[in-house]
């Protein structure tokens, strides 16, 4: 049950929304629980979920030509609180026909901040369609990095946490035989994950087994 405060802020499990958030959730068809379950872990300013591969930087201002919009919102927080974000919404966004996943670094280099997206829609590969994600500096398009991502998902039960152009992560729900192999496989995949990241297959092998999570991301 709802109920109005006399500020016109809608209210449930004892959290108001705002005006705006009121104004972001009417405009996107958004559910209000949504934003108040948010609020038990982040007081993070919320904006209707957009996305831009080519930002561009000018005078403090950043624009972003064609923007992805997609129904859902977007905010900000340090890496350490994204992941703990993630790994706390997600199953309950889920049964609201919800996801929760990383989108891309954000602020001043150093900071460490990343983007963090809540849309709705549960299949992991339309939102990876709607994100464009590739690796098209290794010639793999949009649909070739979908067949990787499927063929991937049947013997590891991948869970989406992380995507945007030119990124993309998951959660590993049923850990390989052989580590190593995997780190194989991911290398052929994406080299950017070594060559500018772990350092070597042996070093990603022990980053993948460590954290449970698979990443892809193309410089």
């Amino acid at each position: 049950m709802l109920f109005f405060s006399c500020s016109g802020q809608t209210e449930s499990n004892g959290y108001p929304l705002t005006k705006q958030e009121e104004a972001i959730t009417d405009s996107l068809h958004l559910d209000p629980p949504v934003i108040q379950e948010l609020r038990k872990y982040s007081q993070a300013p919320v904006a209707p979920f957009h996305y831009s591969r080519s930002k561009m930087y000018a005078n403090n201002k950043v624009t972003e030509p064609d923007p992805i919009r997609l129904p859902g919102i977007i905010f900000n927080e340090t890496e350490d609180n994204a992941y703990e974000l993630i790994y706390k919404l997600k199953d309950g966004l889920k049964s609201k026909g919800y996801s929760i996943f990383k989108v891309e670094l954000t602020g001043e280099a150093g900071k460490g901040e990343h983007s963090v997206g809540i849309v709705k829609e549960t299949d992991p590969y339309r939102i990876l369609k709607q994100m464009g994600t590739d690796g098209i500096n290794y010639d793999i398009t949009n649909d070739s990095l979908l067949t990787i991502i499927k063929d991937l998902d049947k013997k590891y039960q991948l869970e989406l946490i992380g995507a945007s152009g030119d990124y993309c992560e998951f959660i590993i729900h049923q850990p390989p035989a052989d580590w190593n192999l995997l780190a194989k496989e991911v290398y052929t995949v994406c080299p950017d994950a070594v060559e500018q990241g772990a350092g070597s297959l042996e070093e990603l092998a022990k980053e993948l087994r460590n954290t449970r999570r698979l990443y892809f991301w193309w410089d």
